[in-house]
């Protein structure tokens, strides 16, 4: 008897070993992740594609909106596992704010190419889509809105950290990876493995623009206490915008995805209001 458990436990032991061994090595393709194929850009939409290349040489896709009369530009930091074609709804929500749009796809995802091995990398993807539009495209960048949704709030908020802009909109973004990924996996010894942090909330602290926060209270996969925690972080002036629906939910997305229930309608208007309001559009 005593002999089968001892077994037992050497084998449960051996299977935790190779789970952490797996996670230790593979986590990279496990946070970034790019799924399907990327479209060319809607006919009533005025896009244009371009190709930025990396100080590391990769080449990135993306999308620029030129809005008629725009005085201030979003780059925009997509969440995961989508592709710049995947955010249409995003570019008709900044064509009624008003403002031009940069999408840019990281490397590995959609037509750019090389991936994500490092947290670095995605870092100086969002630096090369800074230098186009201000090298580049020559705009200045105290009129440039960093923006970025759940992962990409991450990579928007380093950029914002070391930047002079506008402001910076963290919307369904958590307040540091650790938190997630502890929450997720308590069973792993995370502290130790994880290899990615995005510690977002350290980094509003040298954020020197407003910061506008949008998160859903019914978002159970990143909930809505990061928001507030975030929103502690950074300084004045702030502000925070409530919405409803799922994670995979937005508040310019009326749809319902994978069975999560509809966004409440009158959010898409009354964020929309605030944001034009709080970004001085």
């Amino acid at each position: 008897m005593k002999r089968d458990a001892v077994i037992i436990l050497v084998f449960a032991l051996v299977v935790y070993a190779m789970i952490v061994f797996a996670v230790r090595h593979t986590q990279s393709y496990a946070i970034f992740q790019s799924r399907g194929a990327s479209w060319a850009p809607p006919a009533h939409l005025d896009i244009s594609e371009a190709q930025l290349t990396t100080p590391d040489g990769e080449r990135l896709h993306a999308w620029w909106l030129q809005t008629r009369g725009a005085e201030k530009t979003v780059l925009y930091c997509q969440p995961n596992g989508t592709n710049v074609s995947h955010h249409v709804s995003r570019l008709n929500t900044f064509q009624k704010m008003g403002v031009n749009g940069l999408l840019f796809d990281y490397r590995g995802y959609g037509r750019s190419t090389g991936r994500i091995s490092i947290e670095q990398h995605i870092y100086t993807d969002a630096l090369t889509a800074w230098n186009y539009l201000t090298i580049e495209k020559r705009i200045d960048p105290e009129s440039i809105i960093v923006w970025g949704r759940s992962l990409g709030g991450g990579v928007a908020a380093e950029i914002a950290r070391c930047k002079q802009i506008a402001a910076l909109v963290l919307e369904s973004t958590f307040f540091s990876l650790d938190e997630i990924v502890r929450r997720q996996y308590w069973y792993l010894p995370t502290e130790r493995l994880l290899r990615f942090h995005f510690r977002n909330g350290r980094k509003l602290k040298q954020v020197h623009a407003p910061v506008v926060i949008i998160h859903s209270v019914d978002d159970h996969f990143i909930p809505f206490d990061h928001a507030a925690q975030l929103f502690a972080s950074a300084s004045n002036p702030k502000f925070i915008i409530r919405t409803t629906g799922s994670h995979l939910d937005s508040f310019d997305n009326q749809g319902v995805a994978f069975g999560s229930r509809p966004v409440r309608t009158g959010d898409q208007s009354d964020t929309l209001s605030a944001l034009i309001n709080y970004l001085d559009l």
